[in-house]
């Protein structure tokens, strides 16, 4: 493993970097907007603009890989990146950070298709799911490491945002001294949805929910925080706390899921999710009372829930499918979830107009209740075979990744020892 790692290192290093300065602005960029004064439902619009343009740049980046490759891709990506960062300052109004937001969507999903793609050019199939692996862990690991750095300034100042910029421009110098070969250029992003609809329909769904609720969260959720009297720390543990849930509970839930029915899994999941999720609505009394702990302990438990049900449902999309499909299948589900993402955090924000920030998890808790519902139905009119052999083994992935990632999962392989009819 160690050999299979060093010609990847300097393309790791510069990952870290950028995941560092990336998870500082998740959280910074919501809260600066407020201190701005911008509504609820502003904020979410720029959380929307940054969907739609992590959308886009999956769609358009090939075409600049198959110009000038993966090396000055990288590097002109990574400095725009930094520019747009150092910009947000200068014009503090909503329609300029609406399309810096765009921007940012567009600038952080080429760089993470030209990694994801130089990974899998440098791997092979012995390692592959090693590599996705560690390549999953780090970007959670540095994300939340950069949320934690929120706590070295204030959102009404621009050092944090000089700081971010500092983090993305580093992360240029690695990958520029390499002296690793690129790999060929990547595929374009084909998009099937009926194809999608066809294998599950409770995958695409689910995808769509996943959206609406992280969508939301990654919007919304500082904002949530910040009106609830979190001090920076308390915001920076609620935040962080969220993402370890995910990465904790990803991995033992998929494996449950490869053990039984997905859509069980799925239901209960999302059950669970919707009753945590009325937990937080009366959880700033509590923090009032009691500090910021039980807020991270809930939000520790909310992202097990909420932040593991796009990969099952990605497992489950891909159940009795070919090798040859995993691609196409997994690229439509992650262009699912980044239009319903868009489209998920302006109606949460309507949701706090009305009640407060607590609409925040008011608006998830329905929405996964909506979708236990849907499940239990589906799961009682609709019966599938509960052997093993017509399922994909669950492998853990995460929403911060271009469609390129699906093609380092072992399961794209065409050898016929890794094909379940």
């Amino acid at each position: 493993m160690l050999n299979a790692l060093i010609p990847i290192s300097a393309l790791l290093i510069s990952n870290a970097f950028l995941l560092l300065g990336h998870g500082l602005l998740l959280t910074l960029l919501p809260i600066a907007a407020s201190e701005l004064g911008f509504s609820d439902t502003q904020v979410a619009l720029t959380g929307s603009a940054y969907f739609l343009g992590f959308v886009s740049g999956c769609l358009a980046t090939p075409y600049m890989l198959k110009r000038v490759g993966h090396i000055r891709s990288f590097a002109v990506l990574a400095t725009c990146y930094s520019v747009v960062i150092l910009v947000f300052p200068l014009l503090p109004e909503f329609y300029s950070w609406m399309l810096l937001r765009f921007l940012i969507g567009v600038v952080i999903s080429g760089l993470y298709m030209i990694i994801e793609s130089w990974l899998n050019g440098t791997s092979t199939a012995s390692n592959r799911g090693s590599i996705l692996s560690i390549y999953t862990t780090l970007n959670l690991v540095m994300v939340m490491c950069g949320q934690q750095l929120f706590n070295l300034g204030s959102a009404r100042e621009s050092m944090l945002f000089g700081l971010a910029a500092i983090f993305i421009s580093i992360a240029i110098i690695p990958v520029s001294l390499t002296r690793s070969s690129a790999p060929a250029v990547v595929k374009q992003v084909t998009l099937n949805m009926a194809k999608v609809w066809k294998h599950s329909h409770v995958a695409l769904i689910g995808a769509v929910v996943a959206g609406f609720v992280t969508g939301a969260f990654w919007a919304l959720a500082p904002i949530y925080a910040k009106d609830n009297g979190f001090d920076s720390i308390q915001l920076g543990a609620f935040l962080s706390a969220t993402v370890l849930g995910g990465a904790c509970f990803q991995v033992p839930l998929g494996k449950f899921s490869d053990r039984f029915d997905r859509r069980s899994v799925l239901m209960f999941t999302a059950l669970a999710g919707a009753l945590v999720s009325m937990l937080f609505i009366g959880l700033p009394y509590v923090v009032s009372t009691f500090g910021g702990w039980p807020a991270a302990i809930s939000a520790f438990f909310w992202g097990g829930t909420c932040m593991t049900l796009y990969a099952i449902c990605l497992a489950h999309a891909n159940d009795n499918a070919t090798s040859e499909d995993f691609v196409e299948i997994s690229s439509a589900m992650l262009i699912t979830l980044g239009l319903s993402s868009a489209i998920g955090a302006p109606i949460a924000s309507l949701a706090m107009g009305l009640i407060g920030a607590q609409g925040l998890y008011a608006f998830t808790s329905i929405c996964l209740a909506t979708f236990f519902v849907i499940v239990l139905l589906r799961r009682r009119s609709h019966t599938i075979p509960s052997t093993l052999e017509t399922k994909e083994s669950f492998r853990a992935v995460t929403d911060m990744a271009s469609p390129t990632a699906y093609e380092m999962d072992p399961r794209t392989e065409t050898d016929t020892d890794n094909v379940r009819q």
